[in-house]
């Protein structure tokens, strides 16, 4: 029997500024069900926390290499890009392993735990100069103020990028963040051309004159054998800057947002900083800045949930929905900052876990309590209700969080 095609609307309004009805709603539909989304078309969606947790996971039936189920990579909306610039996609998110193992070893040691941890200091004194800037005003939008510009100074230093360029970068992610459909897609040619220019300009330089950065190490890079070739290096830059950043900045306005909205778990925090490890993992889990995971493709024909998946279908992990299943996480709907255990997925699982998942931890923690310990009586200056997201139905991303410092 031919599955039924839900409509679901994520990129609305309604659904942004309050997911949680439409989880459970779905939810009736059953673990997995199938939806027509932007771009990909006939998707699969898995919704429950142990049905996305086996799409993250199980690398044998789902795969991210369309050759692995006869396609080609460039397929579909992808065969429409100028030649040049597809290099962005091909980076190895869209790999499996040997291929993802290689290329991610290459920049593990950047992203791991000692290194992200000695960038603490660093990262509180960006933010603190962030803040500073901000006294004697009486309202600011603190996601343009602070909650982007704060994740853009600390990727741009890792990646050993000039100050001076940080303007530009902000700029250019506001506009392919905006490109979920076509037309947004081609309207972002000049900026993505513009960044492919960049980067080969910023390669050449480090091999000339190499500086600090992780930039430099990856031209450098060589681990048993192996180098990345030039549109390697393209591909990472990509990966790296953007979603090495972009989340973040959504962890940081959403999380203050939920914070705001929840005065009383707010003033727990405030009361003990101690809990901000755990806050922060239940932030990550409440907000879930990435919606959804990257499609997969079915390997072969098979019954996942009661559904008759077939070879070649799109598949998606559906984060937000699994971080609010109540089977796993108890009143999942209720922000609790002392949530223990809390398994979310907001950063993937399996072995396209996030990268930059201790770096977005840390600048989340030094954001919080710099933020809150600066401005503790910090409000929203609008109602909620006037809060505009994006409509990316791949981030729950606010345009705008105007508050008052008082």
């Amino acid at each position: 029997m031919a599955a039924r095609v839900q409509k679901i609307d994520l990129a609305s309004q309604a659904f942004a500024r309050d997911p949680f009805p439409t989880y459970a709603r779905l939810r009736e539909a059953g673990p997995v069900f199938q939806a027509r989304l932007p771009l990909l078309g006939k998707t699969w969606l898995a919704t429950t926390y142990q049905a996305a947790s086996e799409v993250l996971k199980d690398d044998e039936k789902f795969v991210m290499e369309p050759k692995k189920v006869g396609k080609t990579l460039f397929s579909g909306i992808l065969r429409l890009l100028p030649r040049t610039l597809r290099v962005f996609s091909d980076n190895m998110l869209r790999h499996d392993n040997p291929d993802h193992r290689r290329l991610r070893r290459l920049v593990e040691q950047a992203f791991s735990r000692h290194s992200v941890e000695g960038m603490r200091g660093r990262i509180g004194a960006l933010c603190d100069g962030l803040l500073a800037g901000l006294a004697g005003r009486e309202t600011v939008d603190l996601l343009a103020e602070w909650a982007r510009p704060l994740p853009v100074a600390v990727i741009c230093e890792l990646l050993g990028l000039p100050d001076e360029d940080r303007p530009k970068f902000t700029r250019w992610v506001k506009v392919l963040f905006r490109s979920v459909s076509l037309v947004g897609m081609l309207l972002a040619l000049p900026t993505i051309f513009r960044l492919l220019k960049y980067f080969r300009r910023h390669f050449e330089q480090c091999r000339r004159q190499p500086r600090p950065g992780l930039m430099t190490a990856l031209v450098q890079a060589e681990q048993d054998g192996d180098t990345l070739s030039e549109d390697e290096l393209l591909a990472m830059a990509f990966l790296l800057l953007f979603a090495g950043f972009e989340t973040t900045v959504h962890l940081l306005g959403g999380g203050t947002l939920a914070l705001l909205k929840a005065p009383e778990q707010k003033e727990r925090l405030l009361n003990d900083w101690s809990l901000l490890p755990p806050a922060v993992e239940e932030l990550l889990r409440f907000v879930s800045p990435v919606q959804m995971s990257e499609p997969r493709y079915v390997v072969r024909d098979l019954e996942f949930y009661g559904q008759p998946l077939r070879r070649g279908d799109y598949v998606v992990a559906w984060l937000g929905a699994a971080n609010a299943d109540p089977a796993r996480f108890p009143d999942p709907e209720k922000l609790d900052l002392a949530r223990s255990p809390n398994p979310h997925v907001a950063f993937g699982s399996g072995i396209h876990f996030c990268l930059g998942a201790q770096l977005a931890r840390v600048e989340a923690q030094v954001g919080f309590e710099r933020l809150f310990t600066r401005y503790p009586r910090l409000a929203l200056a609008v109602a909620d209700s006037e809060l505009k997201h994006s409509g990316n139905m791949l981030l729950r991303a606010l345009v705008a969080l105007p508050v008052r410092l008082q």
